[in-house]
């Protein structure tokens, strides 16, 4: 996909993971082994998720932690509660774990809020 900015053309890539997709421009955190994207359901592109993506470079060391979280996050998600963020999927790839999430707005308004 490529959008026309001015005189300039910025090619955003979509990036498709499972049944998921973003864009690197879709930015909304980031962290010391990851990155956050907003993205969404390719079958339902109205339904916005959070796609954490964890680079498995240098991630030997935390590597018991990011499968901890992970855990974590499915016991939460199990719980159904309003007040969590639920995990909608986990994947990898060589390169990458892509943790998806659900996306609430509201999260990181308080967050950003100053």
């Amino acid at each position: 996909m490529s959008v026309v900015k001015g005189k300039a053309l910025v090619k955003m890539d979509v990036i498709q993971v499972g049944e998921y997709e973003f864009t690197k421009q879709d930015i909304i955190g980031h962290g010391a082994f990851a990155m956050v994207y907003k993205g969404r359901k390719r079958k339902n592109p109205s339904q916005a998720v959070a796609v954490k993506v964890v680079t498995k470079k240098g991630l030997q060391k935390a590597s018991e932690i990011l499968v901890k979280e992970i855990k974590i996050l499915r016991e939460l998600t199990a719980l159904h509660h309003t007040n969590l963020v639920a995990m909608h999927d986990c994947m990898d790839s060589t390169a990458y774990v892509y943790v998806v999430m659900e996306f609430k707005s509201d999260v990181f308004k308080l967050v950003l809020k100053p």
